[in-house]
This record gives structure tokens, sequence and C-alpha cells, in this order.
């Protein structure tokens, strides 16, 4: 059985540049050619939902100044390309970015909003960008916002009302050695089978993933049972 939602922390860009004597901005933008060829593996793989963990709110506020000015320009690259990508129309792809998105440039805005417009109607797939995110701010972001709403009777399903990403992740690949969370969807991730891929993020192959989803096959998720 393939995952409904798959969640993906693409790590190691910075690092794989520096082992091969290239700049950090080539890392990135080798990493970026790599996630696109993953959003169309994991379409033939007919996964129905694919979150990215594409800038955590951390290093937006860590990065150097000159290293976010080469992301940023990178990710509008992709955003542009997605939006103009056959297969996501074909495929009827919801495009959805999210997190402090005020934090970001006016470009980059531009383009989030242009994907986002052209895809708003579709509702077959879904891909999240989760952009200047981490899941603290989200459920912070969550629980102001039902303080504000004040509803008759608090649930959980009402708090899931108000998360930027509605529904649960079933698997969550990471690579680049670190075999942690990071803040990523915490509250989706609740029970999701974690995979950890000890390669870097820019030589992650299709035969990965597939390595990845036939061990999420094989696995009994007890959901906390």
């Amino acid at each position: 059985m393939r995952p409904h939602h798959l969640g993906l922390i693409p790590d190691g860009n910075r690092r794989w540049a520096r082992e091969h004597g290239l700049e950090v901005w080539q890392g990135h933008e080798r990493g970026v050619r790599v996630l696109e060829d993953f959003l169309h593996w994991c379409l033939e793989e007919d996964i129905p939902e694919v979150t990215v963990y594409t800038l955590s709110l951390e290093n937006l506020e860590k990065r150097p100044a000159e290293e976010l000015r080469h992301l940023f320009r990178l990710m509008n690259q992709c955003l542009r390309r997605v939006e103009r990508d056959r297969t996501i129309h074909e495929k009827e792809v919801r495009v959805r970015v999210l997190g402090r998105l005020n934090r970001l440039p006016g470009f980059l805005l531009t383009g989030v909003r242009r994907v986002v417009e052209a895809t708003k109607s579709y509702n077959c797939r879904h891909l999240n960008f989760l952009i200047a995110y981490s899941a603290q701010d989200e459920l912070f972001s969550a629980l102001k916002r039902l303080m504000t709403s004040r509803p008759a009777r608090l649930t959980r399903q009402v708090l899931e009302k108000y998360l930027w990403v509605k529904r649960p992740v079933d698997m969550v690949i990471r690579t680049g050695k670190e075999h942690r969370l990071s803040n990523f969807l915490l509250y989706q991730a609740a029970y999701a089978e974690l995979f950890f891929v000890d390669k870097y993020w820019p030589d992650f192959t299709r035969e990965d993933l597939e390595r990845c989803l036939e061990e999420f096959e094989r696995r009994q998720r007890r959901m906390g049972g």
C-alpha cells in the first residue's frame, strides 16, 4: 500500500557541495533539480500528497544573506517551472506554499501567488512547499487563531482546522545523515513511518525512493497500538 501523504526533508545540499569542492549555491541548485525529479517520481508512484520542507524558519534566521538570496532565486525558478509543468495540470495537482510568507522577498511572493492561483481549482493531488516554516510556529499560530475564534467545544478536530497542513503524514523521508525531524510537521507526523537515507539530498535517486516505498509496504503500522 502506498502512503497517502509523504513528507520530505531534503537535507545535505551544503555538505554535498563542500565535499565536491563546489560553492554552496551549486549544491542547492543540484538539490532543486533532484527535487523536481522527485516530485515527478511521486506522481508516477500515485502518491496523493507530498509535503516538502523547503526552508525552515530557523534557517531563514541563521543563514548568510548571500546564501538566502541564492535560495530565494532557486525557489522562485522552481515554482515557475511547477506552474508551467504540463504533468501538474494533467494530474490536477493543487500547489500550496505554507509558512511565514511575510518573511519572503516580494519577487518570491509573486511566484508563490502565481502557482497557487494557477492550481487552486485542482483537488486530485496535493503538493505543499513549506517555506519559512517550523512546526512549533504552526502550532502556536493555530492556538492563537483557536483562542480568537472561541469555539463552543474544544476538540482535536477543531484544532486541526487551524493547522496549515491539514492531513496526517504516513511517511517521512529524510536525507543528509541526520536522524531527527528538525521541527517538521510534529503534529501531523505523530504516527508517520520514518526513513533516514544515509546520503545527501543531491545524491538521492529514484531507486532510493522505491526502496523506501517497498519498506513502507512491509511495515505494520500500529498507530500507537
